[in-house]
């Protein structure tokens, strides 16, 4: 149930009656005139067809409040250049225009500055010497203070009018709207029970007053008094024939068309459908959104039903937006009502949350055991899907069954043959290596007995400086690291004739390498021989070239920035060479 009474929200949206002298929204009245019509007949024939999706405008909303920052930056912006204007002109009547549009900004908007603008609009009027106008502008004051909870301001404001001396008929009119809105407004938040009694009864009596058969029915403030008058009396369907009159008059997404939207939620909850009502209301808060509305009615209104409906989550959302809004507008009248509102939604929301996380630990604790016995289920069928397979498989002679073990045998020799291939591969590169090997480690075995011998002969003579220029010699050192180096090239070449040739042509044009002598390596192609044969550790590379570490790093950084392709993938590349 809303904490708000029905008049109290009508009432909400009725100072948009005094925005007659707004030049924008009578322009966009005329220019949109059949626009609207069409789309309040496209409506009709959707709503006939039962396709309201709340969901859907749910997320409209939902939408319009994160881009809520660029619709307010949008009114700041039109302010801002109405008071750029108003300070580059001297001309009463122009400031008067100038003033009174920046009041009708703000009205909805900031209530203190609208109720700055229009009292200056009362000064420049009564300058010009133009009474109506003054007279209008106090009536638009009261108005204000009325909306903003200043009820003793918007009195004395209304005493000052000296009813006998309006002769205008608008001014009129508008005298005694603001006097039945007023006394309603006491009359609501009155708590003495004779005093509430009264002023209703004078809020009755004013708007009797307000003489409605002289206006045109085109008139929207005319519409209004006679779709209340029906409201007032129960009669939900006769006050939405005046709503449709009045829909025809409006610019969809204006901020008039969220008034009239307003008004059909309250006629359409009149008459028990809530599916309207709800999509009334929602068109009315994304209208205000979209139009930077401050003072805010149908986002407090949507925020109840929705926590109505179980939506703890998008009503928690909504009436904290309603609240950001209510404090810009900033009026203490406002703060008090929506204060309630949102204090309800966020005890449900808190309780919400209570339920929900321990729905969840109750949830976690389930899943635990489900996944428990799933796992447990999962074993057991694993075990008895094992033993099924291993009966079936000792079980089974059929010509299907050994057609399908022939495939999957084909399928395993298949990759045996490939994988043989592989180690016949390498076999071959390690019998060609251990064969040289050994045959190197005979003839060093010969050489290092030769040596033994000289050099024992040689201690036998005491031949001590013979003995000291043989070992002391490196050029032993260097013969056996070349005659070393002279079998690996030829035993890789032997292995991998083609090495040189397809390792240049993993490298750019530029950077491949010209051997010097044909059957020969030099020490970059050496480096990734040994990388090719396995031995990929800079330091073990560096112990059988007898460089050092950090120059058989630079070594290889050097060719692979080299490298065509990938540079990281470039010794996986060398590795596959001869494969």
């Amino acid at each position: 149930m809303s904490i708000f009474c029905p008049f109290l929200l009508f009432m909400k949206y009725f100072k948009s009656t005094f925005a007659s002298h707004s030049f924008l929204h009578d322009c966009l009245m005329k220019k949109n005139l059949i626009f609207a019509f069409l789309m309040q007949l496209l409506w009709l024939s959707s709503a006939a067809a039962g396709t309201i999706d709340l969901e859907q405008e749910y997320r409209k909303l939902d939408h319009a409040i994160e881009q809520s920052g660029r619709y307010v930056q949008e009114r700041e912006n039109h302010i801002q250049a109405y008071k750029t204007a108003h300070g580059a002109t001297s001309y009463l009547r122009v400031q008067y225009d100038l003033n009174h549009n920046l009041y009708e900004l703000y009205r909805p908007y900031i209530s203190d500055s609208a109720i700055h603008y229009i009292g200056r609009c009362i000064v420049l009027a009564e300058r010009m010497g133009d009474q109506i106008r003054a007279e209008e502008c106090r009536l638009l004051l009261a108005y204000q203070c009325t909306e903003s909870g200043m009820y003793h301001e918007a009195m004395d404001i209304l005493n000052s009018i000296d009813e006998q001396q309006i002769n205008d008929e608008n001014n009129k009119r508008r005298y005694y709207s603001t006097l039945s809105h007023l006394y309603q407004e006491l009359g609501y938040y009155c708590r003495v029970p004779h005093l509430k009694g009264e002023y209703y009864a004078k809020h009755e009596h004013y708007r009797s007053l307000i003489d409605t058969t002289r206006i045109s029915m085109n008139d929207d403030e005319a519409l209004q008094i006679k779709e209340m008058e029906c409201y007032g009396k129960g009669d939900a369907k006769g006050a939405l024939r005046f709503s449709d009159l009045r829909l025809k008059q409006v610019r969809e997404g204006s901020h008039e068309y969220a008034i009239v939207a307003f008004y059909r939620y309250l006629d359409y909850a009149l008459l028990g459908d809530s599916v309207q009502a709800r999509y009334w209301v929602t068109q009315s808060a994304l209208s205000d959104v979209e139009n930077a509305v401050m003072d805010q009615g149908a986002m407090w209104e949507l925020a109840n039903l929705l926590m109505a409906d179980g939506d703890i989550d998008r009503a928690y959302r909504y009436i904290h937006f309603a609240w950001q809004c209510a404090s810009k507008f900033n009026t203490l009248k406002r703060n008090n009502q929506i204060s309630p509102v949102l204090t309800a939604i966020s005890d449900n929301y808190e309780a919400s949350l209570k339920r929900a996380n321990r729905l969840l630990a109750v949830l976690a604790v389930i899943s635990s055991l489900l996944a428990a016995l799933f796992l447990g289920i999962l074993f057991y069928s694993n075990s008895q899907r094992k033993k099924l397979a291993r009966a079936r498989n000792e079980l089974s002679e059929n010509n299907v069954q050994l057609a399908q073990l022939n495939t999957q045998l084909s399928a395993l020799n298949s990759q045996m043959r490939e994988t043989n291939a592989q180690l016949n591969e390498s076999n071959r590169v390690k019998d060609e290596y251990v064969g040289r090997f050994i045959h190197l480690c005979s003839f060093y075995i010969d050489r290092l007995d030769e040596m033994r011998k000289r050099v024992n002969k040689m201690v036998k003579s005491k031949d001590l400086d013979s003995l000291y220029k043989f070992t002391g010699n490196s050029e032993h050192r260097e013969k056996n690291l070349m005659e070393l180096y002279e079998m690996f090239d030829s035993t890789f070449l032997h292995l991998f004739p083609n090495f040189v040739n397809d390792f240049n042509a993993l490298l750019r044009p530029e950077c491949r390498i010209t051997l010097s002598e044909p059957g020969s390596l030099n020490t970059d192609i050496r480096i990734f021989a040994l990388i090719r044969l396995g031995i990929e550790d800079s330091s073990r590379i560096a112990e059988f070239l007898h460089y050092s570490v950090n120059t058989i790093y630079n070594y290889r950084a050097k060719i692979k920035n080299g490298a065509i392709g990938d540079r990281d993938a470039f010794e996986s590349s060398v590795k596959s060479i001869g494969m």
